[in-house]
């Protein structure tokens, strides 16, 4: 009886997921806004299947390696691509919409395997945490997944055909059939665990960052507890045993990633472990970008920002705050386990595994919380984490069967809030396509729009309008000189209205006015009306409970960039004043 309880609600929190992750795929009605997922799908589109095996594996002559046709800068890994490829193939896809549409729902897929991972997860740490001063609460497993499935930033990236689905899942997969390794001791989770990894390599170098935490994992058991291990003989044994079960989970990788991502490579040699020299200096070049002396227009959003801001996004956007604070909640209920368990030896190397988990986490978000660039994506890969010590708080919060009904249901109706808000976005149309059927039905045919260099033009193409219209991209990006304001001002004289499709170039130069300051007053005189151009009409997609007949809606505007320009960036037209 309880497993079929257990499987209903499961089906049900999966069905939930599914919901969120599905609805509104369309969300840009085919007008492809995501510049990183328009590239891949334009990559995509272009890639033939190779002839055959011999000619898959040769980085110098398979069709289906970017950088023969024309992608010359190229930092992620092939699988995703590939798989999409494969798949579009299978449905005989052709048009972009046709493979962008696909390749969303490849990444919803794939997000919802991580809903399905966190349940077995908790209930593998259930099952083997029995200790009564340790056990996970059988409930933990089914708010862990559900937490997870309402996480607002899962929900966008399954909205999106990028690596980060796929990346995401492949970490998380390889994480847990090395804790499963940790508590069974069967190989075939070594070598399932290096599977995952090699996959997630596959999909995006970052997936690095997991392997302290993985390897942590499959060499514990056999060093703990260190007191048993003093012996000489027995020392020799273990290390050799380590040895052994380390290759076996780097060869399973390195031949995985090999297999489903050989363009990283140098050649086809599978004794050449040489990185492709292309891939490397791409990988460089994108780090070049990430200081304050860069002009790369995407790099000076991350000028100025506080070490706090990713974190920032994190808490208040990608997880939700309610989320987020049941996550610190059940962190902090595990540390306090694991202090005043500490000194007990039989539950010691179970303290061991959470005291590790909780000391990756804190270990990555210091990390990127020091770097650069700190886009909310990047976070992602720990996620299905702060779902699990979420799950364990809400678990421990419920404990008193008296007010439980009551307080399961706040507790859901607090969770759930922000995702139903931030569906809003993908069940209304697009701001850049409200504004372009503003356009179209307020702007002259004939006139001069100006847009801005690195964003957007709009109007964009509608089926229902065709109006022709004199566009120039103003250069808001180059160094501050006279050639610059010599054009732009020109621009400026000529142009009818100026539209400001996103915020991508405004809300970054504004804050960096040492780097900019022409360009940041101009801004600034702009938005407040002192220039020659007014401001007559302005386009919002925030996050609101408006189609449910609540009037209530959030302005996310200073949120990551990433966050919001893709799929609900704010549009503002100003008109020139005769």
């Amino acid at each position: 009886m309880n497993k079929v309880k257990n499987s209903t609600v499961l089906i049900l929190v999966l069905l939930i997921a599914s919901f969120f992750r599905l609805i509104g795929l369309n969300w840009d009605q085919g007008q492809f806004f995501h510049p990183d997922e328009r590239f891949l799908n334009m990559t995509i589109q272009e890639l033939q299947l190779p002839k055959n095996l011999l000619e898959y594996f040769d980085p110098q002559q398979s069709t289906l390696n970017p950088r023969h046709i024309g992608r010359n800068f190229y930092v992620y890994g092939n699988f995703p691509i590939t798989f999409s490829k494969l798949t579009n193939e299978f449905l005989n896809n052709k048009s972009l919409t046709a493979i962008t549409i696909t390749g969303r729902v490849l990444s919803a897929a794939a997000d919802l395997m991580v809903v399905l991972l966190i349940y077995l997860t908790v209930f593998l740490l259930e099952k083997n945490l029995k200790d009564k001063r340790l056990a996970i609460d059988p409930r933990s497993k089914f708010w862990a997944a559900l937490i997870y499935a309402l996480m607002v930033l899962p929900i966008q990236q399954s909205h999106f055909f990028t690596t980060d689905t796929f990346l995401n899942l492949f970490v998380f997969a390889s994480f847990y059939f090395s804790l499963k390794y940790f508590f069974e001791k069967k190989e075939l989770y070594i070598i399932s665990a290096g599977l995952f990894f090699g996959l997630a390599l596959a999909s995006k170098i970052t997936a690095i960052s997991i392997l302290p935490l993985n390897m942590s994992l499959l060499i514990l058991p056999d060093v703990w507890p260190l007191k048993k291990q003093l012996a000489k003989k027995k020392i020799i044994k273990n290390c050799q045993k380590i040895l052994l079960l380390i290759l076996l989970f780097v060869s399973t990788a390195y031949l995985v990633l090999r297999l489903t991502s050989p363009y990283m490579f140098q050649t086809a040699s599978l004794l050449d472990i040489n990185l492709n020299r292309e891939f490397l200096a791409d990988l460089t070049e994108l780090k070049s970008f990430s200081n304050d002396d860069t002009w790369y227009p995407p790099a000076i959003q991350w000028m100025n920002r506080s070490n706090f801001f990713g974190l920032k996004n994190l808490i208040v956007y990608g997880v939700g705050l309610i989320s987020s604070l049941l996550s610190i909640w059940g962190i902090a209920i595990i540390i306090k386990r694991i202090f005043s368990l500490f000194k007990k030896v039989n539950v010691q190397k179970y303290l061991l595994v959470l005291a590790l988990i909780i000391f990756w986490l804190g270990s990555f978000l210091i990390y990127y919380s020091q770097q650069f660039v700190q886009s909310i994506r990047y976070y992602l890969l720990i996620y299905p984490f702060l779902a699990i010590f979420a799950g364990i708080a809400c678990s421990v919060l419920l404990k008193n069967k008296k007010s439980r009904l009551k307080l399961t249901i706040a507790l859901l109706l607090s969770i759930a809030i922000w995702p139903l808000m931030f569906i809003s976005v993908y069940i209304k149309d697009h701001s850049r396509i409200q504004a372009s059927a503003w356009i179209y039905q307020h702007i002259p045919s004939g006139s001069t729009i100006l847009s801005e260099h690195w964003d957007d033009p709009l109007p964009v193409s509608l089926a229902t309008f065709n109006e022709p219209y004199q566009n120039y991209q103003l250069p808001v990006f180059n160094p501050d000189n006279q050639q610059k304001w010599a054009e732009i001002t020109a621009a400026l004289n000529r142009a009818d209205y100026y539209i400001l499709s996103s915020n991508r170039a405004w809300g970054s130069i504004i804050r960096v006015p040492e780097k900019y300051p022409q360009m940041s007053q101009f801004y600034q005189d702009l938005l407040a009306g002192r220039s020659n151009y007014k401001l007559i009409a302005q386009f919002n997609s925030f996050p609101s409970l408006e189609y449910l007949g609540i009037n209530f809606s959030i302005n996310d505007s200073w949120a990551d960039e990433a966050f919001t320009v893709y799929d609900h960036p704010q549009v503002l037209i100003f008109q020139k004043i005769q």
